[in-house]
């Protein structure tokens, strides 16, 4: 807008300048006249004519020059509130140039960075603010907002407290339309990380073992099937059941029942691949997960059956509990518990999850039937 008025009050200085010169010229020619007579009368009227336009036109230009200066008032303190705002914004605002270095930054980006002044970050290479995983990825997307590109990425900070952000670059381009400077705009997003974090371990993971939960069992279990499908491999779900454990909560309260649960998560994860996966199913009941076995059944029954065995035995050693009290005293609480396991192999998508898992909970229960501390295998 204030290009505008400029534009404008420049136009009625060059019109008034226009129109004195022919007024001058006029008056120059009636007075070499010796009468005022005929067409000389006419260069008279003609002049007074003139005049009243550059009177009319200089109060416009008045009424332009005071708009001009209401505006850069305006502009003025437009300019002084946006750089309040942007010194009082919690985020990092930044600015970048052509070579990559910072050439200002608000107190909140000097705070990430653990400085005070801004002059102890101009000129600073903006890539060494982030961590060396990130540079690299970082540089490219700095070369291309040089071309044009606004871009938006996550990273890690360059210091050793562990901190996240979310940042954006925002090209900043000339009247003719190339960019001459960047604008970075960043937030400390490490605590939003943390939360979504707890709500994630709550939504897949049990509170206690920190193993999955049901809900991340049968997404695995449901991934493990189609790969399957794809290798023709098999692979096996295990239901466990602990066969000692209501008394030790009976006799020692759940406090006691809590540890050996945590324990026993511990013994079945070291028996365990690192592809193979182990839920707590609720109470005192796990389940085990294997995949990719072989493409032969025998030998893929071979391979879950020597995990399972491995697993009860596992199990079935003693269980030497230490429970803290209030006084800084301890309980020590001996304990063994063996446990039923339960086997159902799959292939392809041939059955249903929750069939599979029903099967496998049913050769648990075959196995407590047949005298407990056993493996059984689901046989349709």
């Amino acid at each position: 807008m204030l290009d505008q008025v400029d534009m404008h009050e420049s136009a009625l200085h060059a019109e008034i300048a226009r129109l004195n010169k022919i007024i001058q010229a006029l008056m120059n020619r009636a007075e070499s006249s010796a009468s005022i007579q005929g067409s000389d009368f006419n260069l008279f009227q003609t002049a007074i004519t003139l005049e009243d336009q550059i009177h009319r036109r200089t109060g416009e230009l008045g009424e332009a020059l005071r708009e001009n200066e209401k505006i850069t008032r305006a502009l003025r303190e437009s300019e002084k509130h946006n750089r309040l705002l942007i010194e009082n914004s919690p985020m990092c605002i930044h600015e970048i140039d052509m070579d990559g270095k910072i050439t200002s930054m608000n107190r909140a980006g000097l705070g990430m960075l653990g400085l005070q002044q801004e002059c102890e970050v101009q000129g600073f290479p903006y890539l060494n603010t982030v961590s060396d995983a990130d540079r690299e990825r970082i540089g490219a997307l700095l070369g291309k907002a040089y071309t044009g590109e606004t871009s938006h990425f996550e990273f890690n900070g360059g210091g050793s407290g562990g901190r996240i952000y979310k940042s954006c670059f925002v090209p900043i381009k000339n009247k003719k339309g190339g960019v001459e400077k960047l604008m970075g705009i960043t937030e400390d997003i490490t605590e939003r990380k943390k939360a979504e974090k707890v709500i994630h371990n709550l939504a897949f993971y049990d509170a206690l073992t920190q193993l999955p939960n049901r809900r991340m069992l049968n997404d695995r279990l449901g991934q493990a099937m189609a790969t399957s499908q794809r290798s023709a491999r098999y692979g096996a779900v295990m239901f466990i059941d602990l066969d000692n454990f209501k008394p030790l909560n009976d006799a020692h309260g759940h406090d006691v029942g809590d540890l050996l649960l945590i324990e026993v998560a511990h013994r079945i994860s070291r028996c365990l691949r690192e592809a193979d996966t182990v839920a707590r199913f609720g109470g005192d009941e796990f389940v085990v997960m294997l995949s990719q076995l072989d493409t032969d059944k025998e030998l893929s029954i071979t391979q879950a059956r020597i995990v399972a065995e491995k697993i009860r035995t596992t199990l079935a050693e003693p269980y030497v509990l230490t429970r803290s009290q209030e006084n800084n005293a301890a309980t020590t609480v001996e304990h063994r518990c063996t446990s039923s396991i339960g086997v159902m192999m799959f292939i392809d998508h041939e059955a249903a999850q929750e069939d599979i898992l029903k099967w496998a909970d049913m050769a648990m229960y075959q196995a407590k039937e047949r005298g407990r501390n056993l493996v059984s295998f689901f046989d349709s």
